[in-house]
């Protein structure tokens, strides 16, 4: 696997809405193996590899949780809005940075343990709201003022890296999956469909850039590629009925979540194929959560959908950990679906 490639993903910075940077990027990795690209009106990016059989849609979000710059403080403070799931419990005392006129690195305001009083009680411990926080960029406030605007962008200064087992970054979800979808196609020996690949936007902000961009390729069969949560840590109790996704175990093959039930077909032939090539996976149902397929799902004729993830540790955090088998044995499964593709019997 190219973990420089993953590295350059992760480290590209691309909140909801403001994906520009992130598309860029990968219209330069398309260029050599799609030969047609092109951007939708959400700023999805849509390459089609032509080829017989059905016509197929790979799936992955381009944009990441962050923040939006809400306020600008007369003294240089600035204050920001949430885009997607953030705990403020992993917020406060963050590096970030703010992307603004220029790329500016800050921290987020914390309160030092020996200015807080004995009898302050619980409410010290408890997390202050993101909406009542506030990035200290170290800068003279005219300087700030006219380097950082409202609506600006803002992402965790997260730097990526690695060990012999596993990719630790930020932004995992889903920049995994478009590595995977980058990596699987190049790794296919042949492409059994018509293939559409979509660098979708907003899906952090609900699932906005994957209807309208799924509506427009019309395909068939909708593959969504995520990061997803690995609940294998210490700590987490699951309901009784709830099987962990676990690190290690191999890509998560969903059969159902919050808001979607997979297509059998299409899941069906994802696990005929994995215990074929003795692929790890696991095989999923639960009722949390949901996918670009989700909306890839029922957006125009409808189109037979799954979802396929790599299990990550840490999600929607400044750093979240992934293992490198896992991502091998994603590319991998995506690979062979993509050879065998045509299988799926039409509608």
């Amino acid at each position: 696997m190219d973990y420089a490639l993953l590295t350059q993903l992760v480290e590209t910075p691309g909140v909801s809405g403001r994906e520009e940077r992130v598309r860029d990027w990968l219209a330069g990795q398309l260029a050599d193996i799609s030969p047609e690209t092109s951007t939708d009106p959400m700023g999805s990016l849509i390459g089609h590899i032509p080829g017989g059989g059905p016509r197929v849609a790979l799936i992955a979000h381009m944009d990441e949780i962050g923040f939006l710059v809400s306020k600008v403080e007369a003294g240089g403070f600035v204050r920001v809005m949430p885009v997607g799931g953030v705990d403020a419990r992993v917020f406060s005392a963050q590096k970030v940075i703010v992307h603004g006129r220029r790329d500016l690195p800050g921290i987020v305001g914390s309160i030092p343990p020996h200015l807080l009083k004995k009898d302050s009680g619980a409410a010290h411990k408890e997390a202050l709201p993101i909406e009542e926080s506030f990035i200290d960029l170290g800068l003279p406030a005219d300087e700030i003022l006219q380097s950082v605007t409202v609506g600006d962008p803002v992402t965790f200064a997260t730097s990526s890296w690695q060990n012999e087992h596993a990719f630790f970054g930020k932004a995992l979800d889903d920049r995994l999956g478009l590595f995977v979808m980058l990596s699987a196609i190049r790794q296919a020996a042949k492409i059994d469909c018509d293939l559409y690949v979509i660098a979708s936007t907003q899906e952090e902000y609900g699932l906005r850039g994957a209807g309208p961009a799924v509506f427009a390729v019309k395909p068939n069969i909708v593959l969504a590629l995520e990061g997803t949560v690995a609940s294998d840590t210490p700590g987490l109790k699951l309901p009784a009925n709830i099987v962990a996704t676990c690190q290690g175990k191999g890509p998560e093959i969903r059969l159902s979540d919050r808001a979607m039930l997979s297509n059998r077909q299409v899941a069906d032939l994802l696990i005929h194929l994995a215990r074929q090539a003795n692929i790890p996976h696991q095989v999923v149902v639960k009722n949390t959560g949901t996918t670009d397929a989700t909306a890839g799902q029922t957006a125009g004729a409808g189109a037979k959908a799954c979802t396929l993830s790599v299990p990550v540790r840490y999600i929607h955090a400044p750093v979240g950990i992934a293992q490198k088998k896992d991502i091998k044995h994603s590319v991998d499964l995506v690979a062979a679906f993509l050879e065998h593709a045509a299988d799926i019997s039409a509608p």
